[in-house]
């Protein structure tokens, strides 16, 4: 049976700030990226991993495709924060608390289903989307 290596990166906290040093997160893109089945970067993680902003849902959209680009199959960008939250937690608009809940049952939906389905957005709470197996 298939055994999932999912990759969540714990680089940034929630309120955006950094965890891990930039050696240790080019190491972590050189030598752990190239095996995991899926990534799930919150968004902080996920612009400190693409050096940019995502400041709207197209940028969200680009950022998994080019996270897919560093090696791994399958890219979450995990809700919670909105495309208007900064790293100061200032916020434009609530999110409900279970958000990231619903995205881990998309996450588990989605690598219990066949290749047939390679994409699904949220809008500017996440992202999923994987490479065609």
């Amino acid at each position: 049976q298939k055994v999932w290596v999912v990759v969540d990166p714990v680089m940034i906290t929630t309120s955006g700030h950094r965890l891990l040093d930039e050696g240790a997160q080019r190491s972590m893109v050189e030598c752990v990226f190239p095996y995991a089945d899926v990534l799930t970067p919150n968004k902080y993680e996920a612009e400190a991993l693409l050096h940019r902003k995502l400041t709207c849902p197209e940028d969200v959209e680009q950022g998994a495709r080019d996270l897919l680009a560093m090696g791994v199959q399958s890219v979450l960008i995990k809700g919670g924060h909105t495309l208007v939250e900064t790293n100061d937690g200032t916020d434009g608009s609530a999110i409900a608390p279970d958000v990231n809940a619903t995205l881990g049952y998309a996450q588990d939906y989605f690598l219990s289903r066949g290749s047939d389905t390679d994409r699904m957005c949220d809008g500017p709470r996440g992202v999923w989307i994987r490479n065609k197996r």
